[in-house]
């Protein structure tokens, strides 16, 4: 059986705002509508990266990079996708890039509560470095937000 070819393309501009908005659509709930990712692309050092498998997209992240920092806006790989190490590939794929860029050092917030994602960036090499008390609200309940850093170089 062949292997699937995996690619990561970046864009930069709102051209695929609309393909944003619907995977996101997919991995989360409430999600961001095309005029969000239109919006953020917008703003300079933004950047959206889209991961297909046999030109499929699969997996997607929204960076935003300030000199030599970069933060993890937003990342998703689609249900029917999952537990296929996509998402690795994503990371290393999106580092890569940043570290072309003289990013040194990538962020991230995660829910304190989602596990899968948790093990996914500790065994991608990023360390928790702090925590936002009560900082994702679902419903009538909150989760606190771990902050995790890497360094790139």
């Amino acid at each position: 059986m062949e292997k699937a070819a995996l690619s990561s393309t970046f864009f930069t501009d709102a051209s695929v705002s609309s393909l944003a908005a619907t995977l996101h659509a997919e991995c989360f709930t409430p999600s961001w509508d095309e005029d969000a990712f239109r919006s953020a692309l917008a703003i300079p050092g933004t950047v959206l990266q889209i991961l297909a498998c046999d030109e499929t997209p699969v997996a997607f992240a929204l960076y935003r990079r300030m000199f030599e920092e970069a933060e993890i806006l937003t990342l998703g790989t689609r249900p029917a996708f999952r537990g296929r190490r996509l998402a690795a590939t994503l990371l290393r794929e999106g580092q890569t890039y940043l570290a072309a860029l003289q990013v040194e050092r990538l962020f991230l917030e995660v829910g304190a509560q989602n596990t899968p994602a948790r093990r996914l960036y500790s065994s991608m090499g990023f360390k928790e470095i702090g925590r936002r008390a009560g900082y994702y609200l679902h419903g009538d309940r909150s989760e606190d937000a771990i902050i995790m850093l890497k360094n790139l170089h």
